[in-house]
């Protein structure tokens, strides 16, 4: 949990931060619904993209019947999909019909890589209406009725990879910017209690490993904040589901079509505690209790939680090099042990990507308000950034912590892609999957499946007095896009020149050359209120508390 110590004073003025910067205050689709009756769609939303598929998600549910958080109480309705590549919606072709359920998942193949589409979704004949959030995505929000099919990057495809963070096995409350128990529901904004008899995270996390196994990957990179708060049973739950995807650890170079394999990152929420029920494991300085090393040390380097891991063949290939973004009762800190192991595996010449779990890049920096923790220091950033700009074997690099999907750039580091992932564990609720070619690789975001999952990502966009979807879900392009770089051995076989110079590589979505935008909530819509802001609705919740 995050810190419980703030005054009245500074919950105010954080509130008041809140109310500056989104005076529409959610809700908006309610008001949009509304007039269409009871068992109303709402909540469309466009969430995957790729060359040949699509996943398209909505909820029917009644305006006028809120439940005790205030969201429309669910209706069961038919649905269906309708698409074409023509405006005339004569010409377009039904898919996914499907019997009633208020919560709708259709997910579409045998689509064309860089065709246009044009398409609506029903429930009950009645058009579904896009959930609200920022217009800064220039493909026109979370439902385009528009969009375009990704085109793969040149050459073979060598294999697919699943990013999954924040599963949080092990939490009592969701959606908490601060816990204390004299507010109700746990905390500010009110919180969403976990079922103990069944728990989102232990159904999410469930599937999210095995969907991302179904998908064809075969290896697995949790992000950081596997657990609640480092608990010795929560943690050997989380080992037990991912152990279902494959091996902990693995080979120094993983080839596609091989046994699963995965490996972890140590997040916030999983740093060393003291007191019970913790001391049973094993003993750090301070009095302090390290339980993610006893369950998960198997696939770090030895004496470390630090890992590299290849991944591809001698004809093309990509290295995963995962760094542990805290140092013992601090979180959010690089470590010089940290950085020097990023370098010397950066001269191995492997097209490389770094993922930890705080984010690095200008955009988490910009959220870091003090007491509150967006991403890594702005010092070690910094320094992070520069010793990338060193290279020009970096093909991105990957984070957790925000529970958003965010897509940026960064002045040191050209075109390399920072990414920032939705959380497994609560609205969206999914994970990526990476599928690597020789000359690039395309991620797009999924969301779980489940009709569990489905019903409890519906309820959770309610978290955040319903801000959720402004701040996680992120544009499409956030969730949707693919980066071109030569992943070939032979081109990397002198590292050393600054990235972005060394080779040509382009981020982009396929769309009409449209950039990937940097997601989240719009920065200029407020200024710093909109900074603050952003860091209330998901950072502050993930801000260490010692």
């Amino acid at each position: 949990m995050c810190d419980s110590s703030l005054t009245r004073r500074q919950l105010l003025r954080y509130a008041a931060l809140v109310s500056a910067t989104f005076p529409l205050a959610g809700g908006f689709d309610l008001a949009e619904a509304a007039g269409l009756g009871v068992g109303a769609p709402i909540n469309l939303e466009l969430v995957t993209v790729t060359d040949t598929e699509a996943v398209i998600t909505w909820f029917t549910g009644d305006p006028s019947q809120p439940d005790e958080f205030g969201r429309p109480l669910p209706v069961a309705a038919p649905g269906r999909v309708l698409i074409g590549t023509s405006p005339d919606v004569r010409t377009w072709r039904e898919v996914g019909a499907h019997g009633p359920t208020p919560y709708h998942y259709v997910e579409i193949r045998g689509l064309r890589p860089g065709q246009t589409y044009y398409w609506r979704a029903e429930s009950n004949g009645v058009p579904a209406v896009p959930t609200v959030v920022p217009r800064t995505d220039p493909l026109g929000g979370s439902a385009p009725p528009v969009f375009t099919t990704l085109v793969p990057p040149p050459g073979r495809e060598i294999g697919r990879v699943a990013w999954l963070n924040d599963l949080h096995y092990g939490e009592q409350i969701a959606g908490l910017a601060y816990s204390t128990d004299a507010l109700p529901r746990g905390g500010f904004p009110p919180g969403f209690p976990v079922d103990p008899a069944h728990p989102y995270w232990r159904f999410m996390g469930q599937g999210a490993a095995r969907e991302a196994k179904a998908r064809g990957c075969d290896l697995l990179l949790a992000n950081g904040d596997l657990s609640n708060e480092s608990e010795p049973a929560a943690l050997l739950e989380c080992k037990r589901n991912l152990d279902t995807f494959g091996r902990l650890g693995g080979p120094d170079v993983i080839t596609a079509g091989t046994s699963p394999h995965y490996f972890v990152t140590r997040g916030n929420h999983d740093r060393w505690h003291a007191g019970a029920p913790h001391t049973s494991c094993e003993k750090r300085p301070g009095g302090l209790f390290d339980c993610f090393d006893d369950g998960f040390r198997a696939g770090f380097d030895k004496g470390t939680q630090h890992f590299s891991v290849g991944y591809g063949n001698d004809r093309a290939r990509f290295r995963f090099v995962g760094l542990d973004s805290n140092d013992g009762s601090t979180t959010g800190v690089l470590r010089q042990s940290e950085m020097d192991f990023l370098e010397a595996e950066l001269k191995r010449g492997d097209l490389t990507i770094p993922l930890f779990h705080h984010p690095a890049s200008e955009t988490a920096s910009l959220t870091n308000l003090t007491p509150l923790v967006g991403g890594l220091n702005r010092k070690d950033a910094k320094a992070f950034r520069e010793l990338l700009a060193k290279h020009d074997n970096v093909a991105g690099v990957y984070a957790g912590h925000t529970h958003r999907n965010n897509y940026s750039t960064n002045s040191e580091t050209g075109n390399v892609p920072y990414f920032e992932g939705g959380a497994v564990k609560e609205y969206p609720g999914g994970y990526t999957v990476v599928r690597l070619f020789e000359g690039g690789f395309m991620a797009n975001f999924w969301k779980t499946s489940t009709p569990e999952a489905r019903a409890w990502s519906e309820r959770s966009r309610g978290e955040y007095l319903g801000f959720a979807p402004d701040y996680q879900l992120g544009s499409f392009t956030d969730r949707n896009w693919v980066h071109a770089v030569d992943a070939r051995r032979t081109a990397h076989a002198q590292a050393g020149s600054p990235a972005g110079q060394g080779k040509p590589g382009s981020a982009g979505t396929g769309t009409d050359g449209v950039l990937a935008s940097t997601g989240g909530l719009p920065l200029a819509v407020a200024g710093a209120a909109a900074v603050a802001g952003a860091a209330i609705l998901r950072s502050a919740r993930e801000a260490y508390s010692p």
